[in-house]
């Protein structure tokens, strides 16, 4: 069973963290059967944590598991934190496999995304 988990980096505050929340919300009516379960996490400053995120959805019988790094740029947290903590998580569910995309940042469609997004009014 193949699993989408989003990862953030967690705010103090708790709008932020909630707007991951509705983003996964949105990305889950959009999704196709391709995921069983689509959920998010956070690096740091809030709940659930990668680990706990992973421990529940293996405990939901996921075996594939790919990891959406939501980070505009490859520094510190995508190049070294994330990996570290997906090695921890194979220790700890070896019967699953691990995938790590690119940050969303670095996707093709960012340019166009960023053209569209600065004709928008204000939030």
């Amino acid at each position: 069973m193949k699993a989408l988990l989003i990862l953030a980096h967690g705010s103090r505050r708790k709008a932020s963290n909630d707007e991951v929340a509705q983003l996964v919300d949105k990305v889950r009516r959009l999704a196709d059967a391709e995921y069983k379960e689509i959920t998010h996490a956070f690096l740091e400053l809030s709940e659930p944590d990668i680990q706990t995120a992973i421990a529940s959805l293996a405990e939901k019988g996921t075996n594939d598991i790919s990891v959406l790094p939501y980070f505009l740029n490859s520094g510190n947290h995508v190049t070294q934190d994330i990996p570290e903590l997906i090695e921890q998580a194979k220790s700890n569910f070896p019967d699953c496999n691990f995938h790590i995309a690119s940050p969303i940042g670095l996707h093709q469609e960012m340019p166009a995304l960023i053209l569209q997004c600065a004709k928008q009014p204000n939030l």
